[in-house]
């Protein structure tokens, strides 16, 4: 059985906020239910305002003289608040991570235009992202096939994020920042829409781009 409206409840985690009987002052600036402004009034007509609504009257502003108290659902207002610090966290945890893709010099087209779109995904969601053109042993003789790879994705990302090169050993790299105020729609045709696909060239001089040879993603 619920608790009556207008008792505290004793197992409810306290996070400062006083509710019902624990507003002790004489008198509240009144809020009804509805978002109109009552005006001040005692603190017990309030509560009877409250209970009659079957709600909770909670003291949203403790500080103001007399405190601002709104009647609410204190339990949907705790559940929306708690889901707003939860996103807040997580998007707070995202902005500054970074998020690596490795792409090889014969990546090939389809898989590479998969590792743009997860890269966009990543930038969307805060995230910062490196993406790698690897070389190693002989390949590094065959670097310019690489230089064509990392200039597409350059393109590709530009709408999503701000872009710096980086320098990085053996490697073609840039690091992707995501761009504040969102994307840039109009900018946004590169991966939503068909457009030209830099196709990796093997050493060969195959335009097929081989197999997918060490491209991979890392979380």
């Amino acid at each position: 059985m619920l608790p009556p409206r207008g008792r505290p409840q004793p197992n409810r985690p306290k996070d400062g906020v006083r509710t019902n009987q624990e507003i002790k002052v004489p008198q509240v600036r009144l809020v009804d239910a509805n978002g109109a402004q009552v005006g001040v009034v005692d603190t017990q007509r309030a509560l009877q305002i409250a209970r009659d609504s079957a709600l909770d009257l909670v003291e949203v502003s403790p500080n103001a003289v007399p405190p601002v108290c709104r009647i609410i659902d204190y339990g949907k207002f705790r559940f929306d608040q708690l889901k707003k610090q939860k996103a807040a966290k997580a998007h707070q945890q995202a902005t500054g991570q970074m998020k690596e893709i490795k792409l090889h010099f014969q990546t090939a087209a389809n898989d590479y235009r998969y590792r743009m779109v997860q890269a966009q995904e990543f930038l969307e969601k805060g995230f910062k992202v490196k993406v790698l053109v690897q070389f190693r042993g002989r390949e590094l003789s065959r670097m310019e096939f690489g230089r064509r790879l990392i200039d597409g994705a350059k393109a590709d990302l530009s709408p999503y994020g701000d872009i710096e090169e980086l320098k990085v050993e053996k490697c073609f790299a840039i690091a992707v920042s995501p761009r504040k105020g969102g994307v840039k729609k109009k900018e946004t045709q590169g991966l939503e829409t068909e457009q030209e696909t830099p196709t990796p060239i093997s050493p060969s001089g195959d335009k097929n781009g081989g197999n997918s040879h060490g491209s991979r993603i890392e979380q």
